[in-house]
């Protein structure tokens, strides 16, 4: 059966919001309950279907009025959804509503389709959007855009959109020089230049040209568990079981427990504005570290850390450490340490990344969505909000200020309140995604636990 790429739909849909935001939309109506879907002269079915309309499954939107005439004013359109649906066993159908787009989209996002359904894209802004559930090989879809001051809907069923990937982002893998395939961390120089931390050393990619160091270049360890950048341009690395290098740009100097370190297993590095470091360990005896330039200092429960497994490490502007553990987020004010839990309003307790952003807000990832500080109060975004999958590897802020998180299932994009997601469809290499870096030249660096590194350019 020919498969459709997504690319072609979602530019036919692009071109139909283009089209329609200098339109305007009544004002709102409330939400009532949703209502099932019903046969009608609308429904566009593929000739001799058999059984059961799959448009059973699709909610109509509250206050929806079916338009036939839309076919016509939207033959493009139209003609792109009856083809996608008509060679893979599907149906369309048009409605319009009075409701705003925004809240169109909302409903939808609210109700999926009955029966198993798991939504595998969102593409929604204020002027319309995309939904798309999965189950199997099929695919449900809504489309909502606005047509002379009319929100419309077009609701679909087919064989799964997308299924073949459209074009590759940029990648690296060890092809290409990268020490290892799962890229565990990524940290990019004042010069420009990238690093990349992976199960099998540390690489270097400057101008094109690729610099591996392992144990025989200066590495105590070549599992490398992160990376950071200090204040003077000077590079530390977080090493499993083998403590944190500091590379000068000629040497290596490495520190362990021997030296003060907290313990030789890093799992994260931080540089604090005054050019200190903080390093995290996760172990039953783990904790934090703390190093002046001349000696270390640690943490640990007994001085009211949350817990002694630090997965990450972030601090603020004014010298504020927030520390993911196992069992919530810890901030440290030079003081004292105050600890944050689900019961605190986080969407989970296992911390796996965090991240400030220029306003001061603190981004924490979990296991179970992300969460924002804004220092009073805690917000969280899951799936059900946009983003791509709840298990959050690794958050990065933008020089534009927007975020960027790296998860289990892709990475999602959170611009000006609105979700851009990226998967293998879009091109990445995978989406089990473990580490991702915003630089300034706004490239976004994406590291995968198997598939090398890929990178998002701005103009994606």
């Amino acid at each position: 059966m020919k498969q459709y790429h997504r690319n072609i739909v979602c530019l036919v849909v692009l071109m139909l919001l283009l089209s329609a935001c200098s339109h305007s939309t009544p004002k709102a109506t409330s939400l009532p309950e949703a209502t099932s879907t019903k046969s009608s002269p609308t429904v566009i079915s593929t000739p001799g279907h058999q059984g059961k309309s799959c448009l059973a499954d699709l909610a109509i939107y509250p206050g929806a009025r079916e338009e036939p005439q839309m076919r016509a004013e939207l033959k493009d359109f139209v003609r792109q959804m009856e083809t996608t649906a008509q060679t893979s066993g599907g149906e369309v159908a048009v409605y319009t509503t009075t409701d705003t787009p925004s809240k169109t989209v909302a409903f939808y996002r609210k109700n999926p389709p009955r029966g198993g359904w798991n939504r595998i894209l969102a593409l929604t802004s204020s002027k319309g959007g995309i939904i798309v559930w999965g189950k199997g090989n099929l695919s449900a879809q809504v489309f909502v855009a606005v047509h002379k001051q009319k929100t419309v809907i077009l609701l679909g069923c087919s064989q799964k959109l997308g299924s073949a990937q459209g074009p590759k982002l940029p990648t690296y893998t060890k092809k290409n020089g990268l020490a290892a395939n799962s890229v565990t961390s990524i940290a990019v120089a004042a010069d420009g230049s990238v690093w990349f931390g992976t199960s099998s050393g540390l690489s270097h990619l400057k101008s094109g040209h690729w610099t591996t160091y392992t144990e025989d270049k200066g590495l105590p360890g070549n599992q490398i568990s992160a990376l950071a950048t200090g204040t003077d341009g000077t590079l530390w690395v977080g090493t499993n079981f083998r403590g944190v290098a500091h590379f000068d740009g000629s040497s290596w100097r490495t520190y362990t427990k021997q030296d003060g370190l907290r313990h030789n297993k890093v799992s994260s590095i931080a540089t604090a504005p005054d050019g200190t470091m903080w390093v995290g360990s996760c172990d039953v005896r783990g904790g934090i570290s703390h190093f002046d330039g001349h000696g270390w200092k640690t943490y640990d429960k007994s001085n009211g850390l949350g817990d002694n497994c630090v997965n990450v490490i972030a601090v603020t502007s004014d010298g504020t450490v927030w520390a993911g553990t196992k069992r919530g987020i810890s901030k440290f004010d030079g003081t004292k340490w105050t600890n944050y839990t689900t019961t605190n309003g986080l969407a989970g307790n296992k911390i796996n990344a965090v991240a400030v952003a220029p306003n001061g807000a603190v981004w924490v990832g979990t296991d179970s969505g992300v969460s924002r500080f804004d220092g009073q109060a805690w917000k969280t975004y899951t799936p059900d909000d946009g983003l791509v999958a709840p298990k959050v590897h690794a958050v990065a802020v933008a020089p534009d200020g927007s975020l960027w998180f790296g998860t289990s299932g892709g990475v999602s994009h959170l611009k000006s309140g609105e979700w851009h997601n990226y998967t293998t469809r879009d091109g990445l290499p995978s989406n089990t995604v473990i580490s991702i870096f915003a630089a300034p030249d706004g490239k976004v660096w994406v590291g995968t636990a198997f598939n090398g590194v890929a990178v998002i350019e701005p103009s994606e």
